[in-house]
């Protein structure tokens, strides 16, 4: 039987992807993941879209779910299956979106820069950088904030955000970078979230970029349904409560959900050598500071 999470083990999931087929083709499944992580402490949930043909489908999860924030934007890994006139209906679409609560617009995401990707030329790079202006200019004109995919091109990513200055927060989500970076990206505005992902044996880049990241900009992400690490990770319960459940994908991978956090938030307290209760007062007070940032339907963001 699970206990029930107190005010000091709650959080929030700032990037998690609720419209992936992955969690089923139905409200209700998608319900059920959220009816989950509630269980265990989750209070705000941040639905980032990838491309215009999943924005319909964070909308409407949007609309049915108080607790549930959208972010629309086309990500890098899809410019090149995007065809006619998703710009106009993406400005459409942030200018129209009102959540179930009646208050709460719409955020920018997920966007931004992936130079990894498989056949990333010099016009593919410009592509990307051009779509992402055009993304970045709808936030800046609207004060949204954005969540920012970026692999291989912090530089560029920093460079590009110093443009940017009416967008209100920025969401780094599962990134790793320098000292130098993280210090400019804080200064930018920049926020940072991890997963399950960022705290594996295996990405000691990221967990470099965890211990350094100023404690006041730290947030959680699941990035579900985005498998889990195959050999888990620090602070990954040996025993999983019974709320939780096994999804896995056509590969058997184990599938990430936002039920899954509390783990994240004991191993990330591990690697900054902090009491977890400690990670979770700190966390609190970072995700209200996010959620100021947040447009609203009722009032201009006038957060700065």
């Amino acid at each position: 039987m699970t206990s029930t999470p107190t005010g000091s083990t709650r959080f929030s999931d700032v990037h998690l992807h609720l419209q992936d087929t992955r969690f089923g083709k139905s409200m209700e499944e998608v319900t059920a993941v959220l009816t989950r992580a509630r269980a265990r402490g989750a209070e705000k949930f941040v639905v980032a879209a990838t491309s215009p043909g999943d924005w319909n489908k964070v909308c409407q999860i949007g609309r049915a779910n108080h607790d549930v924030y959208v972010m629309l934007g086309s990500h890098p890994w899809h410019f090149g299956l995007v065809y006619g006139d998703w710009q106009g209906a993406l400005e459409n679409l942030l200018d129209s979106y009102v959540g179930s609560d009646g208050v709460s617009r719409a955020g920018l995401g997920e966007v931004g820069l992936d130079f990894a990707i498989r056949d990333c030329d010099e016009l593919t790079r410009k592509n990307q950088i051009e779509a992402l202006r055009f993304q970045l200019d709808l936030a800046n004109t609207r004060a949204l904030p954005v969540a920012l995919h970026c692999v291989r091109a912090n530089d560029e990513i920093l460079k590009i955000m110093r443009d940017y200055t009416n967008v209100p927060a920025w969401l780094l989500h599962g990134w790793h970078g320098s000292v130098r970076q993280i210090q400019e990206a804080v200064e930018l505005g920049a926020f940072f979230s991890f997963s399950a992902r960022s705290v594996s044996p295996n990405s000691i880049r990221t967990h470099e970029t965890i211990v350094q990241v100023p404690r006041d900009r730290i947030l959680l992400e699941s990035d579900s349904p985005y498998p889990l690490p195959p050999n888990g990770y620090a602070g990954m319960p040996a025993e999983r409560p019974t709320v939780m459940v096994q999804a896995r994908d056509e590969q058997g991978r184990l599938l990430s959900e936002p039920s899954y956090l509390p783990a994240t938030a004991e191993a990330i307290a591990k690697l900054r050598k902090i009491p977890v209760q400690e990670f979770y007062r700190q966390l609190n007070l970072n995700e209200r500071r996010f959620f100021l940032y947040w447009p609203r339907a009722d009032k201009e963001n006038s957060v700065k």
